[in-house]
């Protein structure tokens, strides 16, 4: 394909958008190829999901169609969508996986694995989480984000509803598609995230990974509190309070809790925790799959109080290793080296002696032991016993008596019938 042909494709027209169409086809077979929609997940500012079957496998996915106004913005929707790409090389378990893309009666839509339709979202909506579980699920969902951040990935739209929980796992979905569309909304609410999870530099049309860090703590504030830093009546309410307003940590938050809220909900993003790895270990947590074990450092001191160094302490000097190993790997020594002089082989000889007039002491109800315990529940059993075995010699000399009653008829049958 030359120049001048790839040009005429990019410019030939695009099917209008039908939502029309959508609605009156959707739940056909193949209506997406190789798909079938089962029924609506949820739908929001971004578009409507819906639990759909590859009829190839049998496997259930979710597929997104996004919500745009006209075609105009869904061209450019459209073409940023290439950029999914991106996204879709990042494979993690705590992270809602993108399959696919595609453009069906002028919609677009993306293909995402299926992580099930619970989402934190709900559960908090049903009621307070315990700490445990919170922490259990906030934990997971910033490892997800750890996944982006590592990638040179921004989620921008970090919320309860983005968390998809599938038993206690929990995985973040819905990234890539905020800056997708944009320009399809006057609201920032819609073009650049929630206002509720907002980072106040956000408002000014700008941010970063650590917008994405002042999202995780407004979540873990709702997770332990069971409701948003800040609320108002209007959208602008919301955001001037992240920008000026200082929240309210009731008694229920620990100390350490606090302290770890205080940073990521910091006004100036370089206040903020350095990484969302930082964020994870100051839980002592790990923050990714190959650290399966997190030793905590010092946590540093904040940069008004500057903490003076320790002084230097000596390294302790190793234990001598006694003479011989066990079979654990852990060092013993043997007896005769841990007993010597005359006053320690005295006191052995006296222990000796404890334990040999114990033993002649305890002679006695050992031989009562055995005989109640063994002899006299065989004398019990034995008239039994013997009556058990009359009966077996009995029923013995019945059938014995009985074949030869049959044995007889017969020899006295054929004699008959011979003469």
């Amino acid at each position: 394909m030359n120049a001048v042909t790839a040009h005429a494709v990019s410019e030939a027209p695009r099917p209008k958008i039908d939502w029309e169409a959508f609605y009156r086809n959707y739940r056909k077979p193949g209506y997406v190829p190789g798909y079938e929609i089962i029924n609506k997940l949820g739908g929001g500012v971004f578009g409507m999901v819906f639990k759909a079957r590859k009829e190839s496998i049998g496997k259930d996915y979710a597929i997104k169609f996004l919500k745009v106004d006209d075609e105009v913005v869904r061209d450019a929707v459209v073409r940023e969508l290439d950029s999914v790409r991106y996204f879709a090389q990042v494979d993690h378990p705590n992270l809602v996986s993108i399959e696919d893309k595609g453009e069906v009666d002028g919609i677009p839509y993306i293909i995402m694995s299926y992580a099930g339709d619970d989402t934190l979202r709900k559960r908090l909506d049903a009621g307070r989480l315990s700490r445990d579980q919170a922490l259990r699920y906030f934990l997971q969902a910033a490892r997800g984000v750890q996944a982006l951040h590592e990638r040179s990935l921004v989620h921008f739209d970090l919320k309860p509803a983005n968390i998809f929980l599938k038993g206690d796992i929990a995985r973040v979905g819905d990234y890539g598609l905020s800056k997708l569309v944009t320009e399809s909304r006057n609201s920032l609410s819609f073009g650049r995230g929630t206002p509720y999870y907002m980072a106040p530099e956000m408002l000014q049309r700008r941010g970063d990974q650590q917008s994405d860090i002042y999202s995780l703590g407004v979540i873990l504030y709702e997770c332990l509190t069971g409701d948003v830093p800040f609320r108002g009546d209007s959208e602008w309410e919301v955001l001037k309070k992240h920008e000026t307003a200082t929240p309210n940590y009731p008694d229920s938050i620990t100390p350490d809790e606090r302290r770890i809220l205080e940073r990521c909900l910091a006004k100036r993003p370089e206040d903020r925790f350095a990484s969302v790895r930082d964020l994870l270990h100051a839980f002592d947590a790990p923050a990714s799959l190959g650290e399966s074990m997190f030793i905590p450092q010092a946590r540093p001191a904040p940069a008004s109080e500057p903490r003076p160094a320790p002084p230097a302490q000596p390294a302790p000097e190793p234990a001598p290793r006694r003479n011989g190993d066990s079979p654990y790997g852990l060092p013993w020594s043997a007896p005769e080296e841990e007993h010597g002089g005359v006053l320690a082989s005295a006191v052995h000889a006296v222990f000796r002696l404890f334990e040999f007039a114990i033993f002649l002491a305890l002679v006695p109800v050992r031989l009562v032991g055995v005989l109640f315990g063994r002899a006299l529940p065989a004398l019990l059993l034995l008239p039994f016993q013997i009556v058990g075995l009359s009966f077996r010699l009995l029923g013995y000399l019945v059938v014995a008596v009985l074949l030869l009653f049959v044995l007889v008829s017969v020899i006295a049958m054929v004699t008959r019938v011979a003469f």
